[in-house]
């Protein structure tokens, strides 16, 4: 199993030692190999690195955490209700939006649509009108605001009839909210953002506690209530908002959370706000590297329900006020399993012969080859101890490289020393246990080159250290015989996968492989549908790869239907995005071809593959 830790979607192996994908929570329903869906994409014309969406999967999450919230709604006796917002800055595909809007809730109002600027604004808007019901849609708008943001969140829900709630993220936009109110004769529905005391010490801690980005402190608070007093507004004020941050690990931090804004709500509903709604933000975390890692939450999406409605129910009955509509942000927990990126990577180089034989007679490193002969041969026959060999190689590797920089050692005899401390570093690796194993692993790692870009499509691993599970999507039968390191595209010396997920959990800083002497493997990179499509830049202009949605019929390849197949960004769309014009550059390039040519000459192989490599992505040509 590759993603642990339930309920969530899961890839596993099947008795074919193929990569499997299931799409359902429970691990009941179909599953289905990702190699026939790669070969299904790359029979419509897909190319490499493939990144492939999964609409069932962020449907199975919605409905999840639905299921999850209504038996604690059931369990508490709560007598309020429960809604889903989804945050679009999680993922900005119009299909995973279109997904989200599309689930089906006992609820009369559908799945919420939380921004946190005007384009998101924008995306919301044309969304809920798509969805043919836009009565049943309810829009969150947070983030900073200036007039025009108001006024469209205003206008669409007087024109639209959406249920638009303005949330005031800080107490500067209190009069600029209430000015475009009474020009434009509105009546809002208004949230605020509580900015709590409650923090965690996860990698978004910072995001949290008194002296967060957002949110209002308990004094601007007070303010906020006598303003709208005074304006005759407070009847508006229909949502207390806050957010933690986000992948919080412990539910002690929720509960607490939950305490302090039940108190505020509480407290606010005394002073005269018309409050129905509390909305506990996001936080919810994802098992990104096993249940035991680092950033993976020691609580199950139930532990977390419970906790958030019985804080809530346990207000409710100790003020005796009527029950607010519970709403989530949980963008990562409902996006991160729908995406995973399909690449090809290699280990391509010549190979390199022996260089036994190098040490010559009389030479005076030949007592120290016999000696590092014999250190490989009683470890490979006799089993000696690995340990003690590992420890004696290190020590003859730091000789040896003393030896040659003083000119006693041969490049040739250097060559042999790099070739027996390898040996023995590689027969560690596959043996060894302890601490000598990694470094053992890591010295003798073959670099895979990655058809991809870290910085375009996993960018929290690089900008954060986050750890995505990485595995092979075939011939997994066969037994790991190397180690790889795993490297992109880029011209920058970060561009490389540092950790990979084992199967315990643990962290390794090598992807077992099998080498099976032609140095190449289809890899497929998990969890990726949350923040990593939206926040992934440009770096030495890798733009978009090529990308598909694909749902099930039923269980089996001739269920599979690929439906949005987009090609990857071409260099032309690439270089529009710098700012370049690309017809002026090719016709810069034909005029000094031309010049150079010299009267009759015709550099029309130059300039046809300047066109065609416009037309190109910037990624490696290869579909195997």
């Amino acid at each position: 199993m590759l993603v642990p830790g339930a309920p969530q979607p899961q890839t596993d192996v099947c008795s074919h030692w193929f990569a499997l994908l299931m799409l359902v929570s429970d691990g009941c329903g179909p599953s289905h190999r990702i190699v026939d869906v790669v070969d299904a994409c790359v029979e419509s014309g897909a190319t490499f690195p493939l990144l492939l969406n999964f609409p069932d999967i962020a449907r199975d999450r919605i409905r999840t955490q639905h299921a999850c919230f209504e038996e604690a709604i059931n369990r508490y006796k709560y007598s309020g209700s429960y809604s889903c917002a989804f945050p679009i800055k999680a993922n900005h595909s119009e299909e995973v939006i279109r997904t989200v809007l599309s689930v089906d809730s006992d609820d009369s109002l559908r799945c919420s649509l939380e921004v946190g600027s005007k384009p998101e604004l924008l995306i919301a808007l044309a969304q809920a009108c798509a969805s043919g019901e836009p009565k049943r849609v309810q829009i969150i708008c947070n983030g900073f605001k200036d007039r025009s943001y108001i006024e469209l969140a205003l206008l669409a829900q007087k024109s639209l009839g959406l249920k638009v709630i303005l949330c005031v993220d800080r107490y500067e936009e209190v009069g600029l909210t209430m000015d475009c109110c009474k020009e434009l004769g509105i009546s809002p529905s208004l949230g605020v953002r509580a900015k709590l005391n409650t923090r965690h010490d996860g990698h978004w801690g910072s995001s949290s506690g008194y002296v967060s980005k957002f949110g209002l402190c308990v004094r601007e608070l007070l303010q906020l209530v006598r303003t709208l007093e005074k304006e005759s507004m407070l009847g508006c004020l229909q949502m207390l908002h806050f957010h933690l941050g986000s992948q919080i690990d412990e539910i002690s931090t929720v509960k607490s959370a939950m305490r302090e804004a039940c108190s505020l709500y509480g407290e606010l509903r005394k002073l005269g706000a018309k409050l129905d709604t509390m909305d506990v933000g996001g936080g919810l975390a994802v098992t990104y590297d096993g249940e035991e890692g680092s950033w993976s939450p020691k609580y199950t999406m139930q532990n977390y329900a419970n906790d958030v409605v019985a804080a809530v129910n346990d207000m409710c009955v100790q003020r005796g006020i009527p029950a607010p509509l519970i709403v989530t942000e949980s963008g990562r927990f409902l996006a991160s399993h729908q995406s995973l990126l399909v690449f090809d990577a290699g280990y391509k180089t010549d190979a390199v012969e022996s260089a036994k034989g190098a040490v010559e007679d009389g030479s005076p490193m030949s007592y120290f080859f016999q000696t590092f002969e014999e250190v490989y041969r009683d470890l490979t026959t006799s089993g000696s101890d690995v340990e003690e060999a590992y420890n004696d190689a290190l020590q003859f590797r730091k000789e040896a490289e003393s030896a040659f920089s003083l000119g006693i050692m041969t490049l040739e005899e250097m060559a042999y020393a790099e070739e027996l401390f390898g040996d023995i570093m590689r027969f560690v690796a596959l043996r060894g246990e302890g601490s000598q194993l990694d470094a053992a692993k890591l010295s003798q790692a073959l670099p895979y080159f990655a058809n991809l870009s870290i910085f375009r499509s996993a960018i929290d691993s690089w900008a954060i250290g986050q750890s995505f599970p990485v595995m092979p999507v075939s011939k997994l039968h066969h037994k790991p015989n190397d180690f790889a390191k795993v490297y992109d595209l880029t011209c920058d010396s970060d561009g490389e996968i540092k950790h990979f997920v084992t199967s315990r959990g643990a962290l390794s800083p090598v992807l077992p492989v099998h080498c099976d002497g032609k140095g190449s493997a289809t890899l497929a990179l998990f969890l990726l549908g949350a923040y990593q499509q939206s926040m992934g830049n440009y770096h030495n202009l890798f733009g978009e790869t090529c990308s598909a949605n694909v749902t099930f019929a039923g269980d089996g390849e001739d269920g599979v239907t690929i439906s949005r197949l987009q090609s990857a960004e071409t260099s032309a769309e690439i270089l529009q995005r710098a700012r370049y014009a690309p017809g002026e550059m090719r016709e810069g390039v034909a005029s000094a071809a031309k010049t150079a040519c010299g009267v009759g000459g015709k550099p029309s192989r130059l300039l046809s593959l300047v066109d065609e490599l416009l037309t190109q992505s910037g990624y490696l040509n290869s579909t195997t």
